[in-house]
């Protein structure tokens, strides 16, 4: 089940990347982008989501989707249709830019819900383990009350306070 909601939202996502680039640049119609783009979405699927993802992370898996999409829109619409070099690759360029954009979010998608991998097993995203210590150093040993050793070493930090620094020596 998890497998075919994440298939859905990549094949939603795969389509609207089509539907907003290619029609700018080629004559194409909407039933031949809905077929591209459900071929497109099951390979990439396969290769990029669950074999690329897994072993070589986000980045690795939006370059080589990025790589996927071009190559596909180049060789697979421009196989169909006698165009011009340039315009099948600036539609094929955009639309797999495009598509690596979002592909980015989908991989975080997948990682967690889909893989289950996500650092460590259900640590939150954001928490306590990534927030910085703001606090100022100080003497355990000063801050015991009625310790002469603390108090020696509370005067000796107070009278380095007063003291200018010495020069380093060369």
């Amino acid at each position: 089940m998890r497998h075919l909601l994440a298939l859905a939202l990549k094949y939603l996502l795969t389509a609207t990347v089509m539907f907003a680039i290619l029609p700018l640049f080629l004559r194409i119609s909407s039933a031949e982008l809905l077929w591209f783009s459900l071929w497109l979405t099951l390979v990439a699927y396969a290769l990029g989501d669950l074999y690329v993802l897994p072993r070589l992370g986000n980045v690795s898996a939006t370059i080589a989707d990025f790589g996927l999409v071009f190559v596909a829109t180049w060789i697979g619409i421009g196989a169909f249709y006698d165009i011009a070099g340039g315009s099948i690759l600036s539609a094929a360029f955009f639309a797999a830019l495009l598509a690596a954009f979002g592909e980015l979010l989908f991989h975080a998608y997948v990682l967690r819900f889909v893989i289950g991998q996500h650092g460590e097993e259900d640590a939150p995203l954001v928490g306590r383990q990534w927030q910085t210590e703001a606090a100022e150093e100080f003497d355990v040993r000063a801050a015991r009350p009625g310790d002469r050793e603390g108090e020696q070493v509370k005067q000796e930090g107070d009278r380095r306070e007063q003291e200018p620094p010495h020069p380093p020596v060369l």
